[in-house]
C-alpha cells in the first residue's frame, strides 16, 4: 500500500475534477482506472493538524503543545516561541502505521514538510522514517528526490512481506518555483509572485494573481510528471495491480477566493476540499467508480486497515470507505458531516451546507453548497434553524476538543517532562522558507 499526500493541492485544479488546464494527465489516468471520491474533505487547512487527523483517524488527535524554551543552540532567542507553536503528536495516539506494523507490514515514511521533523512524533509505527533534506535552492525536496529515496528503500525491502509507504510530496506548496519548461506550459505573464498566508500585500493586482495561478498550475504539472515516473518505475519492479495507491492532499491553497492567499488562515472550502483517488489492489474491480457521498481524510485510516484485512481499532473515529466503494449506502446516519479546525476557527460541512464559526468574535457564517458552491453568500440570517443546528453541533465538538486538550496537557508531563525538544535550527529555517514563520 502506498499513501501519497500532495501538500496544498486544490481539488478544483485537478483534471479529473473538471479543471480546464492540463495540470494532472497522469493523476487523471489513475482516477480513470480506479475510484474517485467527488466530495472529500480535510480536517484542517494546514498540514500539521490535517495529517495528525489522517494518521490517527481522530478529530482531535493528542497534540503536545510546547512551551518557550531555554536558549536553543543555533536558534535566535526571538525565535524560541516558534517552537511553542510547533506541537508534537503524542505517543498516546494510535496511528494507522502502528496498526499495520503490528500486523507484520513493513512501514516507511518519507516526510517532506518540516512539521513532521524527527522529534515531531509523526514517525510512530514506521520502521523507517525521515524528513528529506531540501534540494539545493529549494524550500523542500522535489518529487524526483523523493522518488529516488523511495525506490532505494523499495529495492531493499523484504519482497515476501506486505508494505505500507507514506510519501509526502510538497509540490505545489509555496514558494511556486516550477522548472522553466513547465512555466512554458503555463506562461506566468508579467505579474509578480507575491505569496502570503492571508491577505495579499499592498499593490497586489489581477496580473499578479494570474501569474501566481499559472506558477501554481505549473508546479502541479511538474508533480504529475514526477508521479508518472515513480509509478512507472514501480510497474517495472512489481505487479502494481495488486498494490493499493491512494492519492490525496492535506489541504488546498487559496488564490484570492475569499480575499486571501495561501492556507491556514480560514476554513473556507477551497482549503478543505481535497482530491482523493484510489487505484490498484482491492479497488481494482471498481475501476471507473465515482463516489458522490461526502468523505473525510479521517476515513482513510480505517479504510486502509479494512483493505489490509485487519480489525478496525476502537480508537478511530472515521469510517471505512469500503462499503461506499462497493456501492453500499453511506454508513453514517444523516446528517453526514465533516469537521475542521485551525486556531480559533471551526467549520462543519455536509453535502448541502457549510458553516464556519470564529471563536474570537462569535461570528457564524453559513453557505448553501448546492446553490452557492463558491461560498459567496452568507445565509445564516435567512436560515436560523440550520445555523442553530450548526452551533449546537460545534458546541458538542468544542467540548470534545477541550477534553482532548486536557488529556494532552496531562500527557505532556509524562511524555516530555514538560518540554517539547526541537530537532535543530534547520527545521525552523525550513518552516520560515515555507511561509509558516512570520517575520
Amino acid at each position: 500500500m502506498i499513501l501519497i499526500l500532495v501538500d496544498a493541492l486544490r481539488r478544483d485544479h485537478v483534471g479529473t475534477y473538471g479543471y480546464h488546464q492540463p495540470t494532472t494527465p497522469f493523476i487523471d489516468e489513475l482516477g480513470a482506472r480506479g475510484v474517485v471520491f467527488e466530495d472529500a474533505l480535510s480536517q484542517a487547512p494546514q498540514t500539521l493538524n490535517s495529517t495528525a487527523s489522517l494518521f490517527t483517524s481522530r478529530h482531535f488527535p493528542l497534540l503536545l503543545w510546547g512551551v518557550e524554551h531555554d536558549p536553543i543552540p543555533g536558534v535566535a532567542d526571538d525565535r524560541r516561541e516558534q517552537w511553542a507553536r510547533t506541537p508534537r503528536l503524542a505517543a498516546a495516539n494510535l496511528t494507522v502505521a502502528e496498526v499495520l506494523s503490528a500486523a507484520g507490514y513493513q512501514t516507511v515514511a518519507l516526510f517532506n514538510n518540516p512539521h513532521q521533523h524527527a522529534t515531531s512524533g509523526f514517525s510512530q509505527g514506521f520502521d523507517s522514517a525521515r524528513l528529506l533534506d531540501r534540494d539545493a535552492g529549494q524550500a523542500y525536496a522535489r518529487v524526483d528526490s523523493l522518488t529516488t529515496a523511495f525506490l532505494d528503500w523499495h529495492s531493499g525491502r523484504d519482497p515476501e512481506r506486505a508494505y505500507f509507504a507514506y510519501l509526502h510530496l510538497m509540490e505545489p506548496h509555496n514558494p511556486y518555483r516550477p522548472p522553466a519548461e513547465y512555466q512554458a506550459l503555463f506562461p506566468p505573464g508579467s505579474g509578480r509572485h507575491l505569496y502570503a498566508n492571508g491577505p495579499p500585500p499592498p499593490g497586489f493586482t489581477g496580473s499578479d494573481l494570474e501569474t501566481m495561478t499559472a506558477l501554481y498550475d505549473a508546479e502541479i504539472r511538474f508533480l504529475d510528471d514526477g508521479l508518472r515516473r515513480l509509478v512507472g518505475e514501480l510497474e517495472l519492479r512489481t505487479d502494481l495491480e495488486k498494490t493499493l495507491i491512494i492519492i490525496t492532499a492535506d489541504h488546498g491553497d487559496e488564490l484570492l477566493d475569499h480575499g486571501g492567499l495561501g492556507h491556514g488562515k480560514t476554513v473556507e472550502l477551497e482549503l478543505l476540499r481535497i482530491p482523493m483517488i484510489m487505484t490498484g489492489g482491492p479497488v481494482g474491480p471498481h475501476a471507473g467508480t465515482r463516489v458522490e457521498a461526502l468523505v473525510r481524510n479521517i476515513d482513510l485510516a480505517p479504510t486502509i486497515v479494512e483493505m489490509a484485512g485487519l480489525d478496525e481499532p476502537g480508537d478511530f473515529q472515521g469510517r471505512s470507505l469500503v462499503p461506499l466503494i462497493d456501492g453500499a449506502e453511506p454508513a453514517i446516519e444523516p446528517p453526514e458531516i465533516s469537521y475542521a479546525w485551525i486556531a480559533e476557527l471551526r467549520s462543519l460541512t455536509s453535502a448541502e451546507w457549510h458553516c464556519m464559526r470564529d471563536l474570537a468574535n462569535g461570528r457564524l457564517t453559513l453557505y448553501h453548497r448546492s446553490e452557492d458552491p463558491r461560498g459567496t453568500l452568507d445565509v445564516a440570517g435567512e436560515r436560523p434553524e440550520i445555523a442553530e443546528l450548526c452551533l449546537a453541533a460545534l458546541d458538542r465538538l468544542e467540548a470534545e476538543g477541550e477534553e482532548a486538550r486536557r488529556t494532552a496537557e496531562a500527557l505532556k508531563t509524562v511524555e516530555t517532562d514538560g518540554a517539547i525538544t526541537p530537532e535543530n535550527a534547520a527545521v525552523l529555517e525550513q518552516l520560515k522558507a515555507l511561509g509558516y514563520v512570520e517575520e
